[in-house]
């Protein structure tokens, strides 16, 4: 009998296809692409699995032989192949569409490799003058702890307060696994991101390093796969796509910034890719390092566990003292646009100074919103009923959830004319304020509508490192790993949006931020000053968080979730649909949580409409499955999943969401 083997075609079925093998096709091996008939058509499916001594008997219907084979040489290993499965098992998703997934896209369309044009001189020239690392005795002592086993699997969170050199030790581990003649995969969770990291690993490693994440053009991508499959190079920084390129001999894994939410994918394969990592870090028996100075509480919980090994970076790199924080009560200190007397009096004293501030507020735009104060009309978008963001400068509203944007009519509301006002504040309305506070000040705002690509980035970013900006006014993006050692002031403009969040991790996130934001004041020379406006001084959230520190919070709150059984002491799955009729998919989801709900050892929220109700024009509604027990959540999500396919109404488009990090 001919050679028998499993293909995955990139289509969203759950399952591979079984095909024979003519002889006169040779072998084709594990991680080749091959060209088989698929109904009346002709597909690219790549063979992830070859049967061994089957008989005739063994199938009961006529295998159809493939037609050809495109590669000489795999384009998938077999520890791509490996992890590509772990996560179409683990996440619900079809493996075909993972492992397609995964390849570039010249590949994904049948492309012979040496028929594809990649850049020959990709790599930079280097330079034999390097620095050498020096660590502190605290970053040292870690270090030599990690270093002492890097030829099997182990995980170990590094918390290092803000500045505190977590980098360093990430650069001090890479050079000796480079050492070794193996490769460096370092994950952040921000494109934005890349190039300072990579400046920072130049600056002391004489290797090739190279970036990967979408902003690059497919012939880039394309030439940084085969750099990597040909051990070419040595170091890559990437965002969480990375994690599924072909190394060849990888030794190493960085996640930085493991807590931020960036690293989840929110549609089609809905992976993590800090949990993906340490599942691939398991499978080649190799260390992997997370390290943030806010840990997620799911990290801290599995140092409990003894899951991972925790090591402590409690001192600042350059030796400075953490800030000092001052809570504004906005019920007292009223505000004028967002800002209260005492922040305006800092910033006022730190221009005199000639030293820079920052203004961090949560949301881009002029404001949340905006209303009437006749008729009360607010800005609602027709098409997902979310809040629609108001942009001054442009005179639009946008949506930033489906991406629609109307200009502002003069009478949007029942008025024959309405008295429009703005409600809440964004960036562009704190950055008209500060303008017309400080009219001789140098004012830069950066958030995603003032900074559209990396090169706008590089440019506000060394600007602020060279004193040209005074004072800089930004969303999460300024907050995400970048140093601005000038400044001094750091304001918060309202926190409390984030106190009051519906969502279970809603203070885990406010707590990262308030850390972060805190730790871009008094960087390098001189101890800084955080100011955090707030209507809720007493929140319990902010009294052990400014009194002891964000570990102990997150102790603390932890306890907290596992009286609520909550993640991580119990397990969420969520489960989304959209229909055209708004009762058609909340229907559908109570008709499978009645099917289900004599399961032992699981539980059900909802079906509830989801925090946006409407995308597209299509109603959207949601049910949580939860229990303690990750093995019978997995065997009852596989099961619902097989009931939607077989059962779901034709006008319902559905997801699987394993380990959701928005709820609501």
């Amino acid at each position: 009998m001919d050679q028998v083997i499993d293909v995955a075609v990139n289509y969203p079925l759950y399952q591979t296809f079984k095909y024979s093998v003519p002889s006169k096709l040779g072998k084709a091996i594990i991680g080749k692409r091959v060209l088989v008939p698929f109904g009346k058509k002709t597909v690219i499916g790549v063979v992830v699995k070859k049967e061994k001594h089957i008989k005739k008997d063994e199938i009961n219907y006529v295998l159809k032989p493939i037609i050809d084979v495109i590669d000489d040489n795999p384009v998938m290993n077999l520890e791509v192949i490996k992890i590509c499965s772990w996560a179409s098992e683990y996440y619900e998703y079809p493996l075909g569409q993972v492992i397609f997934g995964a390849l570039p896209s010249q590949l994904k369309k049948g492309v012979a490799i040496e028929n594809i044009k990649v850049f020959e001189n990709q790599h930079k020239e280097l330079k034999t003058d390097k620095l050498e690392i020096d660590l502190n005795d605290e970053q040292n002592s870690i270090f030599k702890k990690i270093i002492q086993d890097t030829d099997s699997f182990s995980t170990s969170l590094i918390h290092g307060v803000t500045g505190s050199g977590k980098t360093e030790v990430y650069i001090k581990l890479a050079k000796e696994i480079l050492r070794k003649k193996k490769q460096v995969l370092i994950i952040v969770p921000e494109i934005n991101l890349t190039p300072q990291t990579i400046t920072r690993f130049e600056m002391y490693i004489n290797e090739n390093i190279q970036s990967y994440h979408s902003g690059h053009t497919l012939k880039e991508k394309m030439t940084t796969w085969l750099g990597v499959k040909n051990k070419k190079l040595d170091i890559i920084i990437g965002t969480r796509s990375s994690i599924f390129l072909p190394f060849r001999s990888l030794g190493l894994i960085i996640i930085d910034e493991e807590h931020d939410s960036s690293l989840k994918q929110q549609e089609k394969l809905r992976y993590h890719a800090r949990d993906l990592s340490i599942i691939r870090a398991k499978n080649l028996n190799i260390p992997i390092i997370i390290g943030s100075a806010t840990p997620s509480f799911e990290s801290l919980y599995n140092t409990r566990l003894k899951k991972s090994k925790k090591y402590n970076l409690t001192k600042r790199y350059y030796k400075t003292d953490l800030p000092n924080i001052t809570l504004v009560d906005l019920t007292k200190d009223l505000p004028e646009d967002g800002i209260s007397k005492l922040l305006k009096g800092e910033i006022s004293k730190n221009l005199k100074n000639k030293k820079q501030t920052l203004l961090f507020i949560g949301r881009r735009g002029f404001s949340h919103a905006l209303t009437c104060l006749e008729c009360r009309w607010i800005s609602k978008c027709k098409v997902c009923e979310s809040f629609m963001t108001y942009h001054k400068n442009q005179k639009l509203l946008k949506c930033h959830h489906c991406g629609n944007s109307r200009s502002i009519s003069i009478n949007p509301g029942k008025c024959e004319k309405c008295n429009l006002v703005p409600v809440g504040f964004g960036t562009q309305r704190i950055e008209d304020k500060i303008k017309g506070l400080f009219p001789d000040a140098k004012v830069a705002r950066i958030d995603s509508d003032a900074i559209s690509n990396l090169r706008k980035l590089r440019d506000f970013i060394n600007r602020a490192k060279n004193n040209e900006v005074d004072i800089l006014i930004g969303t999460q993006m300024i907050v995400k790993g970048h140093d601005f050692p000038n400044v001094s002031l750091v304001g918060i403009i309202d926190v409390d949006s984030g106190l009051f969040n519906l969502d279970f991790r809603g203070l885990e996130r406010t707590a990262q931020l308030i850390t972060q934001v805190a730790g871009r004041s008094g960087r390098k020379n001189e101890k800084g000053h955080v100011i955090i406006q707030t209507r809720s001084p007493e929140h319990p959230l902010l009294d052990v968080l400014l009194s002891k520190g964000y570990e102990d919070f997150a102790f603390e709150s932890l306890n907290d979730r596992k009286k609520a059984n909550l993640p991580p002491y119990t397990r969420l799955c969520l489960l989304r649909m959209l229909s055209s009729k708004k009762i058609t998919a909340f229907k559908f989801l109570d008709e499978i949580k009645y099917s289900f709900s004599a399961q032992k050892s699981i539980f059900f929220l909802g079906p509830a409409e989801a925090p946006i109700s409407k995308i597209n024009n299509m109603y959207v509604h949601q049910l949580v499955i939860g229990s303690k027990n990750r093995v019978v959540l997995k065997k009852i999500t596989q099961k619902i999943r097989q009931y939607i396919i077989q059962k779901k109404p034709y006008n319902i488009k559905w997801s699987i969401d394993v380990d959701p990090i928005d709820l609501y």
